[in-house]
C-alpha cells in the first residue's frame, strides 16, 4: 500500500486532475466480461473487464487490486482462492467470475479513470448502485475554504494519499492545553478523511498533537457518513447530478467542520485526556502491553513497539499507554495503519474504568 505525503497545494492539484478523469458507470453484470492478460508467471496477470454499454462503444477497464478484492467479496468467492485462480488457473478464474455474474445478475457501479492514448481505463472500485459518491473534489470545494473563515491561525500538518484513502490534517497553533503537567502540551486540530472507492466513510474528527514528541491522535469523531444513497439507474453518472443531490449534505458537513475546529470541542477532549492521566497505573508493563494489544488489535511487532515506547517514557498511566500507541503508530507500514493506530489511542482514552484496570493489572 502506498504511503504518499504531499503538500496541501499538490494534493489539491491532484484532486482536481483526478476528478477530470473520472468515469463512473452503472451496468448489469450480465453485460460484463472478464479476461486475464498474463504479465508474470508468478504473480499472474492484469484482469480486464469489458462492458457492453448497449450499442455504444465498448468500454474496457483494467482492474486494480482493490477493485478485484471487492468483486471477490461481492461474488462470494473466497479471496485466497480468487487470487490463486487468477495466477495458477486464469481460464478457471474467468469461467468462475463470468458464471456468477450471469447466474446472480446485479446492477453494479464501476468507478473508473480514463487514461490518455487508448480505450483501456482503470477500474478502481466495484460498488453497489446505492453507493453515494462523496468525492474528494467536494472536500476541496466546500470544506477547505472554511479554514480561511475560522478566525484563528491554521497550519496544515499533513496531507496524505494512500491507494484507497485521502487524509487532510490541520492544526491550530493558538489552541493548546497542558494535560498532565506544565510542558505536557497538546495542540488542537482536525482531520478530514475520505475514500472514493468504498474503503471507509467520510469522516471529520478532532486531531490532537502532543508537541513534545509529535505524536498524533484522532479524537471525538463527529461526522462518520457512509457512502450510501438512493439507488441509481444504469448509465454513465455525471458530476452535475452528484453536485445537485449533495448540496445540502456538504453544507451540513461544513457546519460540522466548524464545530470540530472550535475551542469548546477541544476542552471536552482535554478533560478526557486529563482523566486518563490520573487513572490506575500499570503494574507490569510487559503483561499489561500483552493484554492491551489483545483488546485493541495490535500485531506482535506493534505490541513490541508500544512496550518500548511505554518503558522508555516511563509514564505508566492510561495517558502514557495511549501515547505509547500513537508513538508506535509512526512506525506503521502504511499511513492507513498509522491513522488506525492513532484512533486506537483515543479508544484507550475512552475505555471504561473497569476495562482499563484489567489492562493496568494485566487481568486476562
Amino acid at each position: 500500500m502506498s504511503r504518499t505525503m504531499e503538500s496541501l497545494e499538490s494534493l489539491f492539484a491532484r484532486v482536481v486532475a483526478e476528478d477530470r478523469r473520472k468515469y463512473d458507470v452503472i451496468a448489469d453484470t450480465r453485460s460484463m466480461n472478464v479476461g486475464v492478460r498474463m504479465t508474470d508467471e508468478d504473480k499472474g496477470g492484469d484482469v480486464e473487464l469489458d462492458l457492453d454499454t448497449k450499442g455504444e462503444e465498448l468500454r474496457s477497464f483494467r482492474l486494480t487490486p482493490h477493485c478485484l478484492g471487492q468483486i471477490s467479496t461481492d461474488l462470494g468467492i473466497p479471496k485466497k482462492y480468487f487470487d490463486r485462480m487468477k495466477v495458477e488457473a486464469p481460464l478457471l478464474f474467468e469461467q468462475n467470475v463470468r458464471h456468477w455474474m450471469r447466474t446472480e445478475p446485479k446492477a453494479r457501479m464501476i468507478r473508473g479513470y480514463t487514461n490518455e492514448g487508448g480505450q483501456m481505463m482503470t477500474g478502481r472500485a466495484w460498488m453497489s448502485n446505492k453507493f453515494r459518491r462523496l468525492d474528494n473534489i467536494e472536500i476541496a470545494r466546500t470544506l477547505l475554504p472554511e479554514f480561511d473563515n475560522l478566525g484563528t491561525e491554521v497550519s496544515f500538518h499533513q496531507a496524505a494519499v494512500t491507494d484507497t484513502r485521502l487524509y487532510i490534517r490541520a492544526l491550530f497553533p493558538q489552541i493548546e492545553r497542558d494535560v498532565k503537567h506544565v510542558g505536557d502540551t497538546v495542540r488542537w486540530g482536525v482531520e478530514i478523511g475520505n475514500s472514493e472507492v468504498g474503503a471507509g466513510s467520510l469522516t471529520i474528527k478532532g486531531f490532537v498533537l502532543k508537541l513534545s514528541c509529535t505524536n498524533g491522535m484522532t479524537a471525538a469523531k463527529v461526522l462518520n457518513t457512509r457512502h450510501v444513497g438512493r439507488r441509481e439507474d444504469e448509465g454513465v453518472l455525471s458530476n452535475q447530478a452528484l453536485e445537485a443531490d449533495d448540496v445540502a449534505f456538504w453544507l451540513a458537513a461544513r457546519d460540522t467542520l466548524r464545530h470540530v475546529c472550535s475551542e469548546s470541542a477541544f476542552e471536552t477532549v482535554v478533560a478526557q485526556l486529563r482523566d486518563a492521566a490520573t487513572s490506575t497505573e500499570i503494574v507490569s508493563p510487559i503483561a499489561a502491553t500483552e493484554v492491551l494489544a489483545q483488546s485493541v488489535g495490535l500485531s506482535k511487532d506493534e505490541q513490541e513497539n508500544v512496550l518500548l515506547s511505554l518503558v522508555g517514557e516511563g509514564d505508566l498511566s492510561r495517558w502514557g499507554a495511549l501515547n505509547a500507541i500513537t508513538d508506535a503508530a509512526k512506525q506503521a507500514e502504511s499511513f492507513d495503519r498509522q491513522a488506525e493506530m492513532e484512533a486506537i489511542g483515543w479508544d484507550v482514552a475512552n475505555m471504561p474504568a473497569s476495562a482499563w484496570e484489567k489492562v493496568a493489572l494485566a487481568v486476562r
